[in-house]
């Protein structure tokens, strides 16, 4: 799933196809008042960042709904369910919500998914992002003074979430899987595949060992 060839109304214009239809869905309904309850709880900065990270996040659970439908098909998903509530973490008054954000996540499914964490040092990432030729991060639009505050946040929420997941993902009804990839600094995005696909492949063995003890 990658949005380079949109521009930002392509992308939405194309994201209503997708989330509009699952609203004939119970469940999806459901998950959607969940996610905006949930969001609306945890305080966001604004009614603008509030509406944007529900709608981010409504979409990512209908495409995934809406893949789910189809048959034998491998979907690779850069910035997906996990990073949406990144998003909802990193500007969030951290209020108290009548549900955490892994409960939510759980009620979607997890168990035909696979996360990638890549992780690496902080300046690293940031140096990356200051390379881009835009500024579509939610990452670059705080103000310079707030710019060591906003990467420590999002490296803290980060850390959370990993930590939240492995910890959820103990039962074999859940069945998740998160890799977790040290990205080097001087390493090439060819690398960085290959350790992904490596990474990727030895977490799901293991998960599938830990939920069929007998090797059926």
């Amino acid at each position: 799933m990658a949005w380079e060839t949109r521009n930002f109304i392509g992308r939405q214009i194309y994201r209503i196809g997708i989330v509009a239809p699952r609203f004939k869905d119970r469940e999806f309904r459901s998950q959607f008042a969940r996610i905006a309850r949930f969001v609306v709880e945890s305080g966001q900065s604004s009614i603008v960042d509030a509406a944007r990270v529900i709608w981010n996040l409504s979409f990512l659970v209908a495409y995934v709904q809406s893949e789910r439908q189809e048959k034998n098909i491998i979907t690779v998903m850069d910035q997906g369910l996990l990073q949406g509530f990144l998003s909802i973490l990193l500007k969030s008054r951290r209020r108290a919500t009548s549900e955490q954000w892994l409960d939510i996540l759980l009620a979607v499914g997890v168990h035909d998914i696979a996360f990638v964490h890549l992780r690496g040092e902080v300046g690293l990432a940031r140096n990356r992002l200051l390379k881009r030729g835009d500024r579509s991060s939610r990452m670059q639009r705080a103000s310079p003074d707030r710019d060591f505050d906003l990467w420590s946040t999002a490296d803290r929420a980060c850390r959370e979430i990993a930590a939240d997941f492995v910890a959820g993902m103990g039962t074999q009804d859940h069945a998740g899987v998160l890799a977790a990839v040290v990205v080097e600094r001087f390493a090439s995005p060819e690398d960085v595949a290959e350790k992904v696909l490596d990474t990727v492949l030895l977490a799901c063995l293991e998960r599938h060992r830990l939920c069929d003890p007998a090797g059926q």
